[in-house]
């Protein structure tokens, strides 16, 4: 196989470097945006570095809920002027910090809280067929007999 028409590798790092190009100096306009996201959302980070899953689950579920805790304290900051000044105001008050970064903790309990809830139900659901099921079997065999359920008593010949 010639070495152009394979795929790219994930090692191509073009895209990451446009992204800083572009990224970074608007960052730099946008600084006390910038400092309060990226403050804000450390919990999604952690999320990132944590996270052994190959899909990344556990960030797209904390990182969600993060950022709408951030989004709220965000928007204040743009209200109030947008300047270092409100971002300090922001970044002083303790409910600012609870709200964060306890909406990244409701993150977290979902992430472990819904996969067992649902195993959970699962599990009941199928359950209760299973039994469902054998009272339809016990119907049959009180109806038809014994020889319904397909098991044949030693020593009795079939016909």
């Amino acid at each position: 196989m010639s070495r152009g028409g394979g795929k790219r590798g994930k090692g191509n790092s073009s895209g990451m470097v446009t992204a800083l190009v572009i990224l970074f100096p608007a960052g730099l306009i946008f600084l006390p945006s910038t400092i309060l996201l990226a403050v804000g959302m450390i919990p999604t980070a952690v999320a990132y570095v944590v996270d052994r899953d190959p899909d990344k689950t556990a960030p797209m579920t904390v990182g969600a809920l993060n950022f709408v805790g951030v989004v709220a304290f965000l928007i204040g900051l743009w209200q109030g002027g947008h300047t270092m000044g409100a971002l300090s105001k922001v970044m002083s008050d303790p409910f600012s910090w609870l709200v964060m970064y306890g909406a990244a903790g409701m993150g977290w309990a979902l992430y472990y809280g819904i996969p067992p809830a649902v195993a959970g139900w699962i599990t009941l659901r199928a359950e209760n067929r299973i039994a469902k099921r054998l009272g339809e079997q016990q119907e049959l065999i009180a109806e038809w007999g014994p020889e319904v359920s397909g098991i044949v008593e030693e020593g009795k010949p079939e016909e």
